[in-house]
């Protein structure tokens, strides 16, 4: 009797020992590395914790017509189908490693049926029928985290994908408006250059008149001619522009090239234009998905050391097996733990761990290289929005100059006293100011978009 019951604290022991042999998990254990800020962007102006990039996208801009071509590359572009298909074949590598952690059941079943003739007497005969189910289960015991330390590596793999399709969906949409905006930016010089050649057809009439008039010279028609011609030329070239502008526009939203609806003008565009504000450096870390998914890839290589270092330790299976069978009726049961522990491998599991431990130390570069990545893309981003919105109050100032000093050589010319040569001269700084305007006020639009894509915008 007391032989019988002595078995259980042994029993309770070996188990108390599997569970804590089970509940450790060897290799490193992962620590975000120490990243060094500053307490601002360079190139900010301010401190302010509110940053533009947790304004969600369709509230940045007021044109709905370019919330519909967003809205339709987030459901049909193909890269962030692709993305969206990484994900799930993640989402699936995860779970494939969190059900390696249970046990493996099994089942089985066979049936037979054999007739031999018995020696002698013809027709004799000896018939043999079998029927037999059995259930099998399999369980390697985690002594050492190997599996649990997979399924992190997993997991980490997964949260990667949904960053990266995260990024791809900031850099469709910064993709969208930013040839939108090239777009509307194509279609405003494309009407500076009509009303600029209605202004040439109409010197050059004058002139025509000047010259029956006997006031002036071939010379100054055969000018005119010129430069009316020059202006036309641009006009098929700025619909090539467009044309391609918009062919490529419908392959970001996934269909085949077609004509673009605009809808509200260049300078009409921004819902929020005084919401500039970068933020605080520290808040990229959380936003960025770029930098989620180095930090993730960096999880993961983190956690195969782990799974490398416990591959050269011992490893514990348990197996089993019960069924039955009929003909004649049988039980069968069968149980058996195995044990295996490397001895000599020519040093291959050491060099696995040395290999996961090098694969680390490249993540944490990659990490490390992605801060200071996003650090310089933001400062370009605030400075370039910073010099363009420069450049176009200095160009706004160009416009106004140069129409003054085209309406005063029309003036003087018709006195008498300025050369149709003036004339030309004043029309080509207007016309070149005037596209250099449009230029200027469409490249300050992109800045704010790529401040608020640098800023991990969009992401909402």
């Amino acid at each position: 009797m007391n032989h019988r019951y002595s078995k259980i604290p042994i029993l309770f022991l070996v188990l108390t020992i599997l569970f804590a042999l089970g509940s450790c998990k060897v290799g490193p254990k992962y620590v975000r590395p120490a990243v060094k800020t500053d307490s601002l962007f360079r190139f900010a102006q301010s401190g302010d914790t509110a940053s533009m990039a947790n304004i969600e996208w369709i509230k940045l801009f007021k044109d709905t017509v370019l919330h519909r071509l967003v809205q339709t590359g987030l459901k049909n572009n193909y890269n962030i189908l692709t993305a969206f298909a990484r994900i799930e074949e993640a989402r699936a590598a995860f779970k494939q490693a969190r059900g390696q952690q249970w046990p493996q059941i099994s089942a089985q079943a066979a049936g037979g049926w054999q007739q031999s003739a018995l020696p002698g007497k013809s027709g004799n005969t000896v018939e043999y029928s079998a029927i037999s189910a059995t259930g099998q289960i399999s369980w390697e015991i985690d002594l050492w985290g190997k599996l649990r330390r997979t399924k992190e590596a997993a997991r980490a793999n997964l949260f990667a994908q949904v960053a990266y399709q995260q990024a791809v969906r900031i850099t469709l949409i910064n993709e969208i408006v930013s040839n939108y905006f090239n777009l509307l930016e194509y279609d405003n010089e494309l009407r500076i250059t009509r009303e600029n050649i209605v202004i040439r057809q109409q010197s050059l009439e004058l002139v025509r008149n000047k010259m029956i008039a006997g006031t002036a010279s071939g010379l100054v028609v055969a000018q005119a001619e010129a430069e009316l011609a020059q202006a036309m030329t641009k006009v098929p070239m700025l619909e090539m522009g467009i044309g391609e502008s918009e062919n490529y526009l419908s392959i970001l939203l996934g269909e085949p090239p077609h004509a673009v609806v605009r809808g509200n003008k260049m300078l009409d565009q921004l819902n929020t234009p005084e919401m500039h504000t970068p933020g605080l450096p520290a808040q990229l870390i959380l936003r960025r998905p770029d930098i989620i998914q180095a930090e993730q890839t960096l999880v993961a290589a983190n956690a195969n050391i782990g799974v490398a270092r416990a591959t050269m330790l011992p490893s514990l299976g348990i197996s089993g097996s019960i069924g039955a069978a009929f003909n004649p009726t049988n039980l069968v049961y069968s149980a058996l733990g195995n044990l295996v522990a490397p001895i000599f491998n020519g040093g291959q599991l050491r060099q696995g761990v040395k290999k996961a431990e090098a694969q680390k130390q490249q993540m944490l570069y990659a990490y490390q290289y992605s801060l200071i990545t996003a650090f310089k893309e933001v400062s370009n981003a605030l400075l370039e929005y910073t010099k363009q919105g420069e450049i176009v109050v200095s160009q706004q100032a160009t416009v106004s100059a140069a129409q003054t000093a085209f309406d005063l050589s029309n003036q003087l010319y018709n006195a008498g006293y300025a050369s149709y040569l003036d004339v030309i001269n004043a029309q080509q700084m207007l016309f070149s100011a005037q596209i250099a305007l449009s230029q200027a006020q469409s490249n300050e639009l992109t800045g704010i978009v790529n401040l608020y894509t640098a800023l991990g915008g969009g992401w909402k």
